[in-house]
């Protein structure tokens, strides 16, 4: 079979797949969630006295040993359109005929299928969790080490005014803290049983239906209630969550990529790729997968968002395209936390060239600070007109910009004290502790 897509390529496969996500996304883990939710329905229907009791045990059997080949099914699957059809038939094959009749009893494929997604988009998003937490530390700590590293604030690719750079990490933190309580409130809405029969009614499983279902979910850890074969906004909401997730992680990446041009050099990532011909790159290749991890899965909300619209009780297109889009957005999501790991493994921040980029065009980037002090004693406006004139001097000049002010008023502002009081200054102090707080509290309770 040929690999049409870098998840799957054992080329790209370091650089762009994840293999603790992939064993919950291919075949054969498919296979195995689906025999395991045939197997569950077999012995919840035999508690209720629906099918024999033997019957079930041995389908639990049967279900838990069958190992099918993947490509074993693939006739099948091209003719129904589904999976179903073909392991139905391989599990009543490896049954007596008298055991063999009560497989899949009352149920459809569409009820198989969608169960054993959510069981393996349960163990995915339990794996992503832990990752998120580790991230959320490792940002935690960056913050708390750098509170009062002073770094230029940049608003429209500009310096704006400096800032402390413990809270603009601290600001790639606090999104992915939302992410958490997201994930704690979409869990209920999207960890439910499937099981509906043909047309969601469960008209086949008689009075016992409502009983089957409920004691097939808690078999399987699930929430029950009616089916969903054509309501789809829970795994619609994973999709936001995935894109929401992976957004974050990359609005943090792209900040990456600037800081860590040559020309600003404020950061550095040590395992950066080289070049064959240019031996002083750094490349830094993890916030380039975060950042096209994050496009990725941008897209694919749009697409997830389309399958909302399905006719009647079923629909074969919807459902279709719901198996492309969504175990990319997974595997992208699993992708880019593991490369913000990698990427605050080997962070190397340079704090010293952020002193030195505030420096550059004779200090103008303290052109809001200055006016703010000197309206103390001239009014706000004097102040303003003052520093304006004072920036346009130093920026033509080779004087810094405090100097011109002392030319021209005699005061004089202390650059260090200036700096000191622009990275503890406002609200600075009380928001960064505020989200370091609410890390810790998160990583603790997990």
């Amino acid at each position: 079979m040929f690999q049409v897509s870098p998840f799957d390529s054992p080329l790209y496969g370091q650089l762009l797949s994840d293999a603790r996500t992939a064993q919950h996304l291919g075949d054969a883990a498919q296979i195995r969630a689906m025999l395991t939710v045939e197997g569950e329905l077999a012995l919840a229907q035999a508690e209720t006295g629906l099918i024999p009791q033997d019957a079930a045990d041995a389908i639990a059997a049967a279900a838990a040993s069958l190992t099918p080949d993947p490509a074993s099914l693939a006739k099948g699957v091209a003719s129904a359109g589904v999976p179903v059809p073909a392991l139905v038939k391989a599990l009543k094959e490896a049954l007596p005929a008298g055991h063999a009749r009560w497989v899949h009893y009352g149920a459809t494929s569409q009820d198989i299928v969608d169960t054993a997604l959510i069981l393996n988009i349960r163990e995915i998003l339990i794996d992503h969790q832990a990752r998120l937490l580790a991230v959320i530390n490792g940002l935690a700590d960056l913050a708390e080490t750098h509170r009062g590293t002073l770094i230029a604030g940049r608003t429209r690719t500009q310096q704006a005014v400096p800032m402390s750079f413990g809270l603009k990490v601290a600001q790639w933190l606090a999104p992915l803290l939302h992410q958490l309580d997201r994930l704690d409130e979409l869990r209920p809405r999207l960890l439910r049983l499937q099981l509906g029969g043909a047309v969601g009614t469960l008209a086949a499983m008689g009075e016992q239906a409502a009983d089957i279902n409920e004691r097939l979910a808690k078999r399987l850890g699930l929430a029950a209630g009616p089916c969903w074969h054509t309501q789809r906004d829970a795994l619609a909401e994973l999709s936001g969550w995935l894109g929401l997730t992976t957004g974050s992680l990359g609005k943090m990446a792209q900040d990456w990529l600037w800081l860590a041009q040559s020309e600003v050099g404020e950061i550095r990532f040590s395992n950066g790729g080289g070049s064959s011909t240019m031996p002083q790159k750094c490349n830094p290749v993890d916030a380039e997968i975060i950042v096209a991890m994050a496009r990725t899965s941008a897209a694919a909300v749009g697409q997830m968002h389309q399958t909302l619209l399905q006719e009647h009780e079923r629909s074969g297109s919807a459902w279709t395209q719901e198996w492309f889009q969504l175990p990319q957005q997974l595997m992208a999501s699993s992708v880019a936390l593991r490369h913000a790991l990698d990427g605050l493994r080997f962070i190397e921040i340079h704090d010293q060239r952020m002193r030195a980029n505030l420096d550059a065009y004779n200090g103008v980037i303290y052109a809001e600070a200055a006016t703010f002090e000197l309206a103390r004693s001239m009014g706000r406006d004097k102040a303003s007109d003052l520093v304006k004139q004072c920036a346009e001097e130093a920026l033509s000049g080779n004087r810094h910009l405090l100097q011109r002010i002392e030319d021209r008023t005699g005061e004089h502002i202390d650059v260090d004290q200036l700096a000191q009081q622009l990275v503890a200054g406002g609200a600075t102090g009380r928001w960064l502790t505020d989200i370091l707080e609410q890390a810790r509290l998160k990583t603790a309770a997990a």
